[in-house]
């Protein structure tokens, strides 16, 4: 690590022992080791309910809580720099077991895959154990060898489901190695939370001493990439190769030469070039960062060439790295790496494709979105360029501005790199002069109108995207529930083709994230064009089925045209029932049991609506299986449900009392709401549990 270290922005702070022993610690110091404490006691707390699963943790729980709050004291009361930075070490110590805590933790409690992303890594290591090419061969058994939810996987426009490796290679070669220690079992997720700890480990190296605790605060303070980590989202692999590479990276080249530091950068760019395609969009404003800081230092032509070498060190890692499989199959590797850039997944993500999504108003053409998106990547390195002498450490964050604006933005591409963004803000070089205008005679204006025109394009294409109107109307006619799972499972909906072509539209619920597509029951294959037309679907799974009191919005997607249609937001039902009192009681033979069942709407508000229908059922769970009880509720025979109307607070009341001289033992009691329709039983209670003789 010594050959990548870094100027440290602060001059003081520079760790020489003999210096810096009795010099007070700065404020900054003390803060960030604070807060970074403050951040282990979220992991810790994460890790304390997996002690039964890994009865380890519980060791972990205490003294790492110890720890963290002697970190905390001597955050407060350290006279001396040495004292601190010890705390510091102790503290990242801390983190690191908590990250490998609780994903053990929770792996082995037995979470299941969440992500066709990890499954699929999974797999391609499986097949390439095998003997089998995991580049061009069909992934889909991995989604029954992992059982991972048919809600996760990744949909395309066409109905269809990604079934392919489409990373790079070295995610699946490190899975593979992995693969005979932990035997294929989660093993992705193993990878991704050790390369998280290396990340940790890598960044509190780079950091000056005052922001080491920088590296805890954004490792394990903030959840997403432990829960990235956990997931197998491969992004996190790449995240220490990212940070050397970027460290100092204003020096590289310094002297009109590559020396070894740059070198090392190179390298490790280029192991993070095999790892995401992420990565790839960093890479333009990388070398063209390189290039704008040394071209006023050593010339265009010179500066040119190390930014030029640069590049060629990393893509020359990436492709020896990957040449096992541009070998075995040099056509299905470069179709599996480039998929994520051609293939059509629905629209969906955290950025501003959220602004159609979330308003229903769809749109008839998803392709403008993206390439808006591409559009707007290009200006941005237009600007990038005309001001870099303003805002050259932004490259780093750049990318990630413009795949706010792509029709996928996944909070992944955001939350990953950020580490890195503080890496770039705190090792930057202070004897690097500032950087002239790279154009003297553009004048203000004249950059500011370059930059405009740049950004037309992407203004354009993204205005005339939400400009184009859904091509489907859709009005959802019934919705039916399937009882005491309290979902929907069945959604008839009238669709109207407003265009001049027929479209196969294939359906999913949608609140941001899409579930699976829905089964077609009754209905054409495609609509014709000007058509109406009547469909009826039916869930493809629990996951997927909306409850029946929540919020829920019907979606159409299209391949061609590329397109999303939803129909108005939908609540099936407004009411679901609770018990007044939940605390299940003995009872005696002779007994009465009081028993008022509460109305309430579906934020959980008290519902004050008279005259609703609701039904108190019971049943016996037996080990044997499931079987009547013998109480009887509000004078019914024995073992029936009892029925009762609300009153004008919106209660229904029951009276519960043996109904034979049978033993009864312990029953189950349940609440739901009786109507006429489709949903002819809907807002069903937790259970009431009651003991009777």
């Amino acid at each position: 690590m010594s050959d990548i270290a870094v100027k440290r922005p602060d001059p003081a702070s520079t760790e020489h022992p003999a210096d810096a022993a009795d010099h007070q610690p700065t404020m900054a110091h003390r803060v960030t080791t604070l807060v970074a404490a403050a951040g282990v006691l979220w992991v810790i707390f994460q890790v304390f309910p997996f002690q039964s699963a890994a009865p380890y943790t519980g060791v972990y729980v205490g003294l790492g809580t110890i720890a963290t709050l002697g970190v905390a004291f001597a955050a407060l009361t350290a006279r001396d720099v040495r004292t601190l930075s010890r705390a510091n070490h102790v503290l990242v110590a801390t983190a690191a077991l908590g990250i490998i805590s609780y994903a053990v933790g929770i792996i082995l409690s037995g979470i299941p895959y969440g992500t066709d992303e990890e499954i699929f890594v999974q797999h391609s290591a499986h097949l390439l154990g095998q003997g089998v090419n995991p580049y061009g061969a069909d992934l889909t058994p991995a989604f029954h060898r992992y059982a991972m939810s048919s809600s996760f996987y990744t949909k395309l426009l066409d109905g269809t489901y990604t079934h392919g490796l489409d990373y790079p290679a070295v995610p699946v070669l490190l899975t593979w190695v992995a693969n005979g220690l932990l035997h294929d079992y989660h093993t992705v997720a193993f990878v991704c939370s050790g390369s998280l700890v290396v990340a940790l480990l890598v960044a509190y190296k780079l950091l000056p001493r005052d922001y080491r605790g920088v590296a805890t605060i954004m490792c394990v303070g903030f959840p997403i990439l432990m829960d990235h980590a956990r997931g197998g989202i491969v992004g996190i692999i790449m995240l220490p190769f990212l940070l050397i590479a970027v460290a100092g990276w204003e020096r590289i080249g310094r002297g009109g030469r590559l020396n070894r530091r740059a070198v090392i950068s190179a390298v490790c760019f280029g192991v993070a070039l095999s790892v995401q395609q992420l990565s790839w969009m960093m890479a333009p404003f990388f070398v063209t960062a390189i290039f704008m800081v040394r071209w006023p230092e050593v010339g265009a032509k010179a500066a040119l060439k190390l930014s030029a070498l640069f590049a060629a060190i990393a893509a020359a890692t990436m492709l020896v790295l990957n040449s096992p499989f541009i070998v075995w199959n040099p056509g299905a590797w470069l179709s599996g790496i480039t998929e994520p850039l051609r293939q059509k997944a629905i629209a969906e993500g955290e950025g501003m494709v959220d602004v159609p999504i979330s308003l229903h108003f769809g749109t008839g053409n998803l392709s403008l979105y993206s390439l808006g998106g591409f559009a707007l990547y290009a200006a941005f390195l237009v600007i990038f360029v005309l001001y870099f002498d303003r805002i050259r450490p932004a490259w780093i964050v750049a990318p990630a501005l413009a795949l706010v604006f792509q029709g996928r933005p996944l909070i992944e591409y955001f939350a990953i790199p950020a580490l890195a963004w503080a890496v770039v803000l705190l090792t930057a070089d202070r004897d690097q002069q500032p950087s002239p205008q790279p154009f003297p005679m553009l004048a203000a204006r004249r950059r500011l109108v370059v930059g405009g025109i740049a950004l037309l394009p992407a203004v354009g294409l993204w205005t005339v995207g939400l400009a184009t109107p859904q091509p489907l109307d859709l009005k959802i006619t019934n919705v039916a529930g399937d009882g005491a799972l309290n979902q929907v499972d069945q959604i008839s909906v009238q669709v109207t083709n407003k265009t001049g072509q027929a479209i196969d539209p294939h359906f999913m619920v949608t609140n941001g994230y899409s579930t699976s597509f829905w089964n077609e029951v009754s209905g054409p294959a495609k609509v014709a064009a000007h058509q109406t037309v009547d469909y009826v679907l039916s869930t493809p799974g629990v996951g997927s089925s909306p409850l029946i009191g929540a919020d829920f919005t019907l979606a159409a997607v299209s391949d061609v045209p590329a397109s999303v249609s939803y129909a108005p937001k939908t609540v099936a039902a407004g009411y679901i029932t609770s018990f007044l009192d939940d605390l299940g009681r003995q009872y005696a033979a002779g007994d009465t049991a009081q028993v008022e069942v509460q109305l309430r709407d579906r934020h959980g508000r008290v519902a004050k609506a008279r005259h609703v229908k609701i039904v108190l059922n019971q049943v016996v769970f037996a080990s044997s299986g499931i079987g009547p009880s013998n109480l009887s509720i509000n004078g019914a025979p024995a073992g029936a449900p009892g029925v009762a109307e609300t009153d004008s607070e919106g209660v229904a009341h029951f009276a519960v009392t043996k109904g034979s001289s049978a033993p009864t033992g312990l029953v189950h009691l349940q609440a739901w709401i009786m109507q006429s329709g489709s949903n002819a039983t809907y807002g069903y209670s937790p259970f009431l549990i009651q003991q009777w003789p």
